[in-house]
């Protein structure tokens, strides 16, 4: 039999007994064929499933949740340690450290909101001297103030509550009331407490989440009622870290309250009675001046204005003698405008 020659030279031919006949696998191969499915796929695909329930867990668990944290206080002592380095050696402090009984200082006394007795000793500051023309002059309130008492009338913050948890919530403690209302207290520097508020025929009962680790039940006794409405009381958070001045040591105060008329519009209320004194030298002159969270009311004073007694009469004059930040005062013959920093 005559050999069958192939028509086409350059493909790979087998001979099978008296015949030749092209390879069409070798050929395919040759030509950059895509290659059969892996039969290892299903083990890509158990690990998926692994690494899914791996988050799934992660997720729950609340470590997600407590990274934001956790990157907020490591910034903190980093801007802390940078700003040792720029200053004198013997003027330096350590980094605040993390208060681990924020829980046990939550105070729970039954009393009314008054006003906090005024310590003896007010931090004096250097003497201000006047910057460049036109730009306003730094106020430190770390190195010139000092936390008081309750000395300027304060100012409320409306609280708006859900009666579904929120993502904040992620653990729940077990409840006495029919209901419950949620919602959270946003403060300065990233730091969100969520809470819920308890409708306990017994007594309204608050729970704050003090760690901000989505866990409600880590937190010491909830704040129980001690007002003469439906809820009243005192939250105590630490001073350095809400306002992010290590200097600045001891207690920050919020009143936390909810009236009738704060109730129908689902809503609490709170103001900071914790405010700053300090004393202002203009010219040989020395002004007494209070900061007070009374404008953002997110417990960082940088942004609320500085109080300052003008007439020397003891007394501030929230019309006459409060000035808002940028605006210019006149001080011993002097226009200031002041920039209140850390």
């Amino acid at each position: 039999m005559k050999e069958r020659v192939s028509e086409f030279p350059d493909r790979p031919t087998v001979t099978r007994g008296s015949e030749t006949v092209v390879d069409t696998q070798v050929q395919e191969q040759a030509q950059g064929a895509m290659p059969l499915p892996s039969r290892k796929a299903p083990k890509h695909i158990g690990r998926l499933i692994v690494l899914g329930f791996m988050l799934f867990w992660l997720y729950n668990s609340g470590w997600l949740h407590a990274l934001p944290a956790w990157l907020d206080e490591g910034y903190r002592q980093l801007e802390v340690i940078w700003r040792n380095l720029e200053r004198p050696l013997s003027e330096q402090t350590r980094p605040a450290t993390q208060n681990n009984s924020t829980a046990e200082r939550v105070i729970a006394r039954a009393e009314k909101p008054v006003p906090i007795a005024v310590p003896d000793q007010v931090v004096t500051p250097a003497p201000i001297r006047l910057s460049k023309e036109g730009q306003a002059m730094p106020v430190s309130i770390g190195l010139g103030f000092a936390p008081v008492g309750f000395k300027i009338g304060a100012r409320s913050k409306t609280l708006t509550f859900s009666s579904r948890p929120g993502l904040l919530h992620r653990r729940l403690p077990p409840f006495q009331g029919p209901g419950q209302k949620y919602g959270s207290i946003d403060l300065a520097n990233g730091r969100r407490h969520a809470y819920v508020l308890d409708t306990d025929p017994k007594g309204y009962r608050l729970y704050v989440d003090l760690n901000r680790n989505g866990d409600l039940t880590d937190d010491g006794k909830p704040l129980s009622n001690r007002g003469k409405g439906r809820f009243a009381n005192r939250l105590i958070l630490p001073l350095d870290s809400v306002s992010g001045i290590p200097q600045l040591k001891g207690d920050m105060e919020l009143w936390i309250y909810t009236n009738d008329q704060s109730w129908r519009q689902d809503a609490l209320r709170f103001y900071n009675r914790t405010q700053l004194a300090g004393q202002l030298l203009i010219k040989g002159q020395s002004f007494n001046a209070f900061l007070a969270d009374n404008r953002v009311i997110d417990g960082d004073y940088r942004n609320d204005g500085i109080s300052i007694d003008i007439n020397g009469d003891g007394k501030i004059d929230p019309r006459s003698e409060f000035v808002s930040p940028g605006d210019p005062v006149t001080l011993n013959g002097e226009t200031l405008r002041f920039n209140i920093i850390r």
